[in-house]
């Protein structure tokens, strides 16, 4: 039963067609309004620039939407099942692992790996920027809308939530407030949580800091002068393995290759103001 509310109160539509028999889950999308927020990023007038560069400015962000949770394993492995997330075989998956559903013995698995942590409504993990991007693809086809990633300053503006404090509950990291490696927890330190387990922040939207880090539709450039050519997609957030003063916004500014998938970085949709 608590699993069905939970699938109630985070999904805003499941749609089915008679002919596929299909099932999709989407994120409820949630109202951003635009506004301003001092943070670091690149002096003005410049999108890509090395963190070297970064400047500490205001910046001003429009209205736009952001999913009130992060994609989950379960909307995942609805990509992976209707074929629009496939991608080449590797030990992201359950290569050269014990098979466990979904994954079936014989079969070459998609379905990313989630570390013997839960699925369902557990965040997508082991999923790459590229992944994320095969998704996005999928989901805008199947479900006619215009779902995108957040670029690093609408992450920022959203995980504030319009607050002057550190965190959405304060200056201090504090314990109880979210999954981190030093939180205060039984499990703190030892792999994903389901999605909504603490309270959202002021904008309602949830897991913003810890659990899983996520990626952003920006870059940092290669090394070459005034390059505008991308080396690695940043990821906002912190994760459940990061201490609480790590996930601050002025930290928590990393960045990866468009291949690589790791096991605490997933991604929430956002998309422009109809």
């Amino acid at each position: 039963m608590k699993k069905h509310l939970l699938l109630l109160m985070f999904f805003s539509i499941s749609f089915g067609t008679f002919a596929a028999k299909k099932i999709i889950h989407l994120p409820k999308m949630l109202p951003i309004a635009g506004g301003t927020i001092t943070m670091s990023t690149c002096p003005e007038g410049i999108k890509i620039c090395p963190v070297k560069d970064y400047v500490e400015r205001e910046v001003v962000v429009n209205s736009f939407e952001m999913g009130e949770i992060e994609i989950t394993l379960l909307m995942y492995d609805e990509c992976v099942k209707y074929g629009g997330c496939q991608s080449e075989v590797s030990t992201w998956a359950y290569k050269n692992r014990k098979v466990r559903p979904p994954c079936i013995e014989g079969v070459p698995c998609q379905h990313p790996f989630d570390e013997h942590w839960g699925r369902g409504l557990h965040p997508a993990i082991n999923v790459s920027w590229l992944d994320a991007q095969m998704y996005i693809k999928w989901i805008n086809k199947e479900s006619g809308r215009s779902y995108r990633l957040p670029t690093s300053q609408e992450w920022e503006y959203a995980a504030r939530a319009g607050l002057e404090t550190t965190y959405p509950w304060g200056n201090s990291a504090g314990r109880g407030h979210t999954n981190c490696a030093d939180c205060g927890l039984p499990w703190s330190g030892t792999g994903t949580l389901k999605i909504g387990r603490f309270a959202p922040n002021q904008f309602s939207l949830y897991d913003m800091f810890g659990n899983v880090s996520e990626w952003t539709s920006d870059c940092f450039p290669i090394r070459k002068k005034d390059s505008t050519q991308c080396m690695k997609y940043i990821y906002r957030g912190g994760a459940w393995h990061w201490t609480g003063q790590e996930l601050a916004p002025s930290g928590a500014i990393n960045a990866i290759r468009e291949t690589k998938r790791t096991r605490f970085v997933g991604f929430r949709l956002a998309r422009n103001k109809p």
